[in-house]
């Protein structure tokens, strides 16, 4: 195989992602395997991952089984390992503990599976990149020959990683800079909520979110910051956007940050932007529409007509003439969309709505 030609591709696939599966089958063949993957990791969990075609389907299969990953021994061995170079996992457990091992005899072993090659980098960002490549168990360990061949590709490998990560981190820079450009307070937020990139628009409502150590954010209201943080830990299954109430401060309007998934490209291993957070500001002066509280606050067009009334400063008894509707009937609306703002009482419904400054008891 010409070896020229495979680097060359391996740093052409940090940028066009689509590319690592063939990769990946050609490094995989050099040494001997079955099939490549390429993976993001902490010790007990894989990330997002890519693979060559003929291993798609017993990754899909190992990532979507918790209790394999939770005892996986190859991986917390191999990043505990900490070595610069491929390396065989015969090297990192006898085999008498690898066919006793659970990820073996529940996984590897019955699927024909047992023996690879792998090497770990440590990304700029705190991740960690993996190359895995499987081998069948029938066909013995990979020798120390062809270790030595893959150590030739292990640089171009490490250094495609990092560029690709660099280059994400570069796109999410672009996307808050165009939305700043739009007058949009914004920031891409990884998956445990660091914050990866953030405009100056965020940034200087510096009273309303307050940006904390290791590159964390986080709401200076009590209430909202409960929300976002819930918002953050749903990050992984969300498929909708959330929406969190901002509470006004003196000189700080009241705002409404939405968080919205990123699901991203399924090839690109390396894309750690998982939420785009856009902060919209309720400063106007008159009492919104339903259709905008209702997109603001994901409010079905039933309570957010209520929630319009609330804000114009209807009584409960008021809003329910108004809308032809029962007591019982607004109260129970009223329940959902106090849900849904972060709030537990009317007053502090009608303030947020209306933008104006929460001010706590007189002294």
């Amino acid at each position: 195989m010409n070896h020229e030609g495979l680097i060359d591709r391996i740093y052409e696939a940090a940028v066009v992602p689509e590319l690592w599966p063939g990769v990946l089958q050609d490094v995989s063949t050099l040494a001997g395997c079955f099939g490549g993957i390429l993976f993001t990791a902490t010790p007990d969990k894989i990330g997002r991952w890519t693979s060559s075609s003929n291993v798609h389907e017993l990754m899909t299969d190992f990532t979507g089984d918790p209790e394999i990953q939770a005892n996986n021994i190859r991986l917390q061995r191999g990043i505990a390992a900490n070595r610069h170079g491929f390396f065989g996992n015969d090297e990192l457990y006898g085999r008498e503990e690898m066919e006793g091992s659970f990820v073996y005899r529940k996984f590897f072993l019955p699927r024909g599976f047992g023996y690879c090659a792998g090497t770990v980098f440590p990304m700029p960002n705190g991740d960690m990149a993996a190359f895995d490549l499987e081998r069948r168990y029938a066909d013995g360990p990979v020798s120390q020959q062809e270790i030595a061949v893959l150590d030739v590709l292990r640089p171009h490998l490490g250094r495609a990683a990092v560029l690709a990560t660099r280059l994400n981190l570069e796109r999410a820079r672009v996307v808050v800079d165009a939305l700043e450009s739009a007058g949009l307070a914004a920031s891409i937020l990884g998956i445990t909520g660091r914050v990866l990139a953030a405009n100056a628009l965020l940034e200087g409502m510096s009273a309303q979110f307050v940006f904390r150590a290791h590159d964390r954010i986080a709401l200076a209201d009590a209430g909202a910051n409960a929300l976002f943080a819930e918002s953050i830990e749903q990050l992984a299954s969300a498929s909708s956007t959330r929406s969190i109430p901002v509470p006004a401060l003196p000189g700080h309007a009241a705002a409404v940050a939405h968080v919205l998934p990123l699901p991203g490209e399924a090839a690109d291993v390396f894309f750690r932007a998982h939420a785009l957070m856009v902060v919209t500001r309720l400063d106007r002066p008159a009492a919104p529409s339903a259709e905008l509280l209702g997109g603001l606050f994901d409010l079905t067009p039933a309570e957010a007509r209520v929630a319009r009334s609330i804000s114009e400063g209807k009584t409960t008894e008021e809003a329910a003439t108004a809308l032809n509707l029962s007591r019982e009937t607004v109260r129970w609306y009223l329940k959902a969309i106090f849900s849904k703002t972060g709030v537990s009482r009317q007053a502090e419904l009608g303030v947020l709505l209306s933008g104006a400054v929460l001010r706590g008891p007189e002294g």
